[in-house]
């Protein structure tokens, strides 16, 4: 799109979203949305002004930045209508002076410029030439200028294309790459092109001798009929065999990212059109088609992921005066990008415009932009970010150890229940259900959603899964812990009202006893005796254990009080029942525990409850876990926890070391806090 902050207005802009004649009911193809393994932390604490205000700028926008072959970082962005760049020795702490690259004259702005490193480390600058004294002398443009020396000194300029002298027939945003045969490829957005419409394409230029000369004729590699492809980025793929470029595409309403692409072999020999494969939607959360994600920027980290940064307005007032900095994760085709992140925290009256990214030696992500947030005027701002491995999410888990092998199940999906394994319990792998993952499915078994909290035991040489779905609880079978558990008869067990979070449990006299939780007047946790051959349970037998009435237990003290989870072990001949406490959304969602000497009660509550917390492991929303042993006899408890300080799901799983210790009337249950970990899978453990 045409940068408007130097030479059009906001109402010209809000003019170029409804540009063109297509459908606007068009349906959107969406690729499919991979599962989150991982996420963005930015560090606050690097958040850093790049700009400089000592000459008295009022505008610093539209900046791009590299690292250099000396680990230095170098800026380039525009100021007042000049090309200027800064430099850093210490990784973005520090900036230099600004350097100027071309400075405004003769009624002509110097515009959003970008910088590329060649193979033979001269720098080169790109940037466009924009009349803000509009005269049939004075026309728009794209230019070139070099470095020899790091940046110190620019010389060389070229005019490479020129296209009309008014706003409606201009060319934007030029933007290079290089490819390993050493052409520099040069994309722009061109709508010289077309003098009697709207329209607008992506143009690129080539050079084969870093830059001396270049292709006369631009070739158009980008263009949707009646509509403004923009703000081309390229980007060749840690592959070595497809150029890929984000631009804007307002081929359905307002502009959204997509990703245009090609391979080396192919080189453009054909116009990538709005039918063509090479044109993708490129998030995998679709944006509904009126709200506002222009200006992409995409980077690729070399373990492959690709990082595409964006300016939105999703959660803000539906104006570009109003958008932030978004920045979502794609594979290592450009694609499926997702997991979005805000690097810039900003007022909702305030602005993250023409941000791009930077990717370092190290892997750091950089965020740049241009933003007002911290001045009344326009200022270039960075800060740093890491991608960081998800754990496995499973909510409400549980551990089932089986011939030497461990097994994770828990709470992730309306189609069922996936399992994880792993002969450690560090290193897992999964999900490794006999059915795509699943070891559970929805159909083969009662429920239609809602599946929470399983349980998994074996009895009699079969395995069995007790679990809730449709806020009921449901028993299926299995001749393996992989599943695939299914029931001969669907159906639910028996019981009044609605009932969630079963545990089985076999006494040592032969007796069987489901405790799970009733939703009457809160979360309440009730035991049932169960008939001999797990099919249902015997409902006059049926007997409350605990509610939730201490004040730990209901910290925001709501009218719905919640005690759930429950898991039950005998140990000297006392019971004890582990719960958790609290809504699940809560912070201070913990477990503690009760005793009594009969499996049916009374039970009494453990007055050092909770032993597992938000103070004891600085984790938010600790708890709905399993008691398991391990395999040298040692207790755990496996348990899920908020996915971070501001965010519950999804709820991350984790595991800590349990053991009895000698208590004043009896053994009391004690959680190791300096034990507890998160689990990953093979590929991403900590």
């Amino acid at each position: 799109m045409k940068v408007a902050v130097q030479i059009c207005t906001i109402a010209q802009f809000c003019a170029l979203l409804s540009y063109g004649c297509g459908k606007k009911n068009e349906t959107v193809g969406v690729p499919q949305k991979p599962s989150v393994k991982s996420h963005i932390e930015w560090d606050y604490n690097t958040l850093k002004k790049v700009s400089s205000s000592d000459a008295g700028e009022r505008y610093c926008g539209y900046a791009r930045m590299i690292q250099l072959q000396d680990q230095s970082l170098l800026a380039i962005y525009e100021a007042d209508g000049n090309i200027v760049t800064v430099k850093s020795a210490d990784l973005g702490a520090t900036w230099s002076a600004p350097v100027s690259v071309a400075q405004r004259a003769n009624g002509t702005n110097m515009s959003v410029p970008d910088i590329l490193e060649l193979k033979d480390h001269s720098l080169l600058a790109c940037y466009n030439p924009r009349p803000y004294d509009i005269s049939p002398s004075r026309k728009f443009g794209i230019r070139t200028k070099k470095s020899y020396d790091g940046g110190l000194t620019w010389k060389d300029e070229k005019l490479l294309y020129e296209a009309g002298y008014e706003f409606k027939n201009g060319c934007w945003e030029p933007s290079a790459v290089q490819l390993p045969n050493g052409e520099i490829q040069l994309y722009f957005a061109n709508e010289g092109d077309y003098l009697n419409s709207d329209e607008q394409n992506i143009s690129m230029l080539r050079s084969s001798d870093n830059g001396k000369t270049w292709t006369e004729k631009p070739q158009i590699v980008s263009f949707r009929t009646g509509k403004r492809d923009g703000m081309p980025v390229p980007l060749l793929l840690n592959n070595g065999k497809e150029t890929v470029f984000a631009i804007e595409d307002n081929g359905f309403d307002t502009f959204k990212p997509y990703i245009i692409r090609n391979t080396l072999k192919d080189n453009w020999a054909n116009t990538v059109d709005a039918g063509s494969p090479n044109r993708s939607y490129a998030l995998a959360d679709k944006i509904a088609d009126n709200i506002y994600a222009g200006a992409p920027y995409l980077r690729q980290l070399k373990t492959g992921e690709t990082i595409l940064s964006y300016q939105g307005t999703e959660g803000r007032t539906n104006k570009m005066e109003f958008a932030d900095m978004k920045v979502v994760i794609g594979d290592d085709q450009a694609r499926n990008f997702n997991r979005k992140s805000t690097p810039f925290i900003i007022p909702a009256n305030k602005s993250c415009l023409w941000s791009s990214v930077a990717i370092l030696n190290d892997n750091t992500i950089v965020a740049v932009t241009s933003t007002n947030a911290y001045s009344n005027h326009s200022e270039i701002w960075m800060i740093k970010g890491r991608l960081v491995q998800d754990p496995i999410a499973l909510a409400d888990p549980t551990i089932f150890l089986d011939n030497d092998k461990y097994y994770l199940y828990g709470t992730s999906s309306d189609m069922g229940f996936e399992v994880y394994e792993s002969s450690d319990l560090k290193n897992w792998k999964g999900p490794v259900g006999k059915n795509k993952g699943f070891a559970l499915v929805k159909g083969e078994s009662f429920g239609s959603k809602g599946f929470w909290a399983p349980q998994v035991f074996k009895h009699k040489n079969a395995y069995y899964m007790a679990y809730t779905a449709d806020e009921q609880i449901a028993i299926a079978k299995s001749d393996s812990p992989l599943g695939p558990f299914k029931q001969e008869q669907i159906k639910s067990l028996s019981g009044i009202g609605k009932q969630i979070d079963p545990f089985v449990y076999f006494d040592t006299d032969g007796k069987t006893y489901m405790y799970h939780v009733k939703l009457k007047e809160g979360n309440r946790i009730f035991v049932s005796e169960m008939k001999p051959d797990l099919s249902d349970v015997l409902q006059e037998t049926t007997k409350e254990c605990i509610s939730g009435v201490l004040a730990w237990e209901n910290t925001e003290k709501t009218d719905w009080p919640v005690t759930e989870g429950p898991t039950v072990i005998k140990h000297k001949n006392l019971y004890y029942l582990i719960y958790s406490a609290n809504d699940f959304r809560n912070k201070d969602y913990a477990v503690g525990y009760a005793t009594s000497t009969s499996p049916m009660g009374p039970w009494k509550k453990y007055a050092g409850s909770p032993i597992i917390s938000r103070e004891k492991l600085k984790q938010n929303g600790t708890g709905h876990g399993d008691l398991f042993t391990d395999k040298s006899g040692n207790y755990k408890y496996v348990m899920h926890t908020h996915h971070s300080a501001t965010k519950v799901s999804p709820r991350s799983t984790g595991i800590i070391d349990v053991k009895f210790a000698r208590g004043d009337e009896a053994d009391v249950l004690q959680a190791d806090e300096s034990t507890f970990k998160l689990l990953f899978t093979d590929a991403e453990t900590k």
